[in-house]
C-alpha cells in the first residue's frame, strides 16, 4: 500500500511538475509573441537624434555623456508609453504599434507628426541697433484703486496731505479719496527723478497742468542692463530726441517670457540668437519645424484589460530636452 502511495505521490508531483512547466512556457510564449496595440502601457529605450546625427535627447545615461547632454540627478530609464493617450508625439506612438518586446526600430518623424512647423508668430526680432526716446511723457494725475492705496501708503491719509512715494525722491499730494484715490506728482523743471526701480536718473524739463515730461540721464559709452535681458546694452550717441543702443552679443541661450494664454498669464521659453544685424527670439519649441530620427527599443508591455483599455491615462509630454 505504501508503495502505491508512492507511486501516486510520484505522479501527482510529475503532472503538477508538466502543469508548472507548460504555465511557464505559455507564459513566456504569450509575452514574447505580444505586441502593441491600443492601450497598453509600453516601456520604451529611445535616443533621438536629427538628420546630421546630433543627439537632442535619451534614455541611455552612456550615450547622453557622449553627446554632452548629461543632467545629474536626471532619472535614465525607460519611457512609459500609454498608447492611445496622445502623450508623446504622434509620430513616436504611431512607430511603436506592432512592436515586441526586445525589438528595435528607428523611426523618422516629419515635422508633422512631432513638433509641428514653426510659427513665424512665435518670432520676435530686434535691431542690434536701437534707437529709443530720449524723453518720456506721462500724466501729472492718477487714480490707483483705494485698496491698492492703502496697501501701498496705509489709511492715515486725507486730502491734501504730501506723500513720499517709497523708495524714490518723488513726492505726491492726495487730491480725491473715494474709491478710487486721485493723486498728483509734485514736481518742478530741474528736479532730478530717481529711484531703485529706474534704469537711469531723469531730470524734469516740463511741467504743465496736464503732463510730466522727464529727460534720460545717460552719456555715451554707458552701459545699461535691462530688466530679464540676457544682454547688456552700451549707449553709442544721444540727441535732444534719441538715445542710440548697441546691444551687445552673447552666446546662443534660453530665456523665459510671459505672454497672455486663455489661462492667464505664462511662462515659455524663448531661444535668443543673435546674427550680424539682429536679435532672434523665438518661442517655438527648438524641434519644430525639424525631422526627428528615434532609435527605440521596447522593453515591456503591459497589455490593456478590457475594463481599462480606452480609459483615460496619465500623460507624459515627450520629450521634454529644455
Amino acid at each position: 500500500m505504501k508503495a502505491e502511495n508512492g507511486e501516486i505521490k510520484y505522479y501527482i508531483g510529475i503532472v503538477a511538475l508538466a502543469a508548472i512547466l507548460v504555465g511557464v512556457l505559455f507564459i513566456t510564449s504569450t509575452q514574447s509573441s505580444a505586441v502593441v496595440e491600443l492601450g497598453d502601457t509600453v516601456q520604451v529605450d529611445y535616443t533621438g537624434k536629427l538628420p546630421d546625427g546630433t543627439v537632442f535627447d535619451t534614455s541611455d545615461p552612456e550615450v547622453a555623456k557622449s553627446a554632452g547632454l548629461y543632467q545629474e540627478g536626471r532619472p535614465y530609464q525607460p519611457l512609459p508609453v500609454v498608447m492611445g493617450a496622445q502623450s508623446v508625439i504622434k509620430g513616436f506612438e504611431d512607430g511603436l504599434f506592432g512592436m515586441k518586446v526586445g525589438e528595435n526600430r528607428t523611426l523618422t518623424i516629419a515635422p508633422e507628426d512631432g513638433y509641428g512647423p514653426s510659427d513665424p508668430t512665435k518670432i520676435d526680432v530686434i535691431p542690434q541697433l536701437n534707437d529709443i526716446p530720449a524723453t518720456q511723457t506721462f500724466m501729472r494725475e492718477i487714480d490707483v484703486p483705494a485698496i491698492q492705496f492703502n496697501m501701498t501708503f496705509g489709511t492715515d491719509y486725507k486730502v491734501g496731505d504730501i506723500i513720499p512715494i517709497p523708495d524714490s525722491s518723488i513726492n505726491i499730494t492726495v487730491i480725491e479719496i473715494g474709491e478710487n484715490v486721485k493723486m498728483s506728482y509734485d514736481m518742478e523743471v530741474g528736479d532730478i527723478v530717481d529711484s531703485g526701480e529706474t534704469l537711469w536718473t531723469d531730470e524734469v524739463v516740463e511741467v504743465n497742468s496736464s503732463h510730466i515730461v522727464v529727460k534720460h540721464d545717460v552719456e555715451v559709452g554707458d552701459v545699461i542692463q535691462f530688466p530679464e535681458s540676457p544682454w547688456n546694452s552700451t549707449v553709442l550717441e544721444v540727441t535732444g530726441t534719441n538715445i542710440t543702443l548697441q546691444h551687445n552679443p552673447i552666446p546662443d541661450t534660453t530665456i523665459y517670457t510671459t505672454v497672455q494664454t486663455m489661462f492667464g498669464p505664462q511662462q515659455v521659453p524663448a531661444e535668443v540668437h543673435f546674427n550680424e544685424t539682429d536679435i532672434i527670439l523665438d518661442s517655438n519649441h527648438h524641434l519644430a519645424s525639424k525631422t526627428l530620427i528615434f532609435e527605440v527599443e521596447v522593453v515591456a508591455i503591459e497589455k490593456a484589460s478590457t475594463e481599462s483599455a480606452g480609459t483615460e491615462s496619465v500623460g507624459i509630454e515627450l520629450i521634454d530636452t529644455e
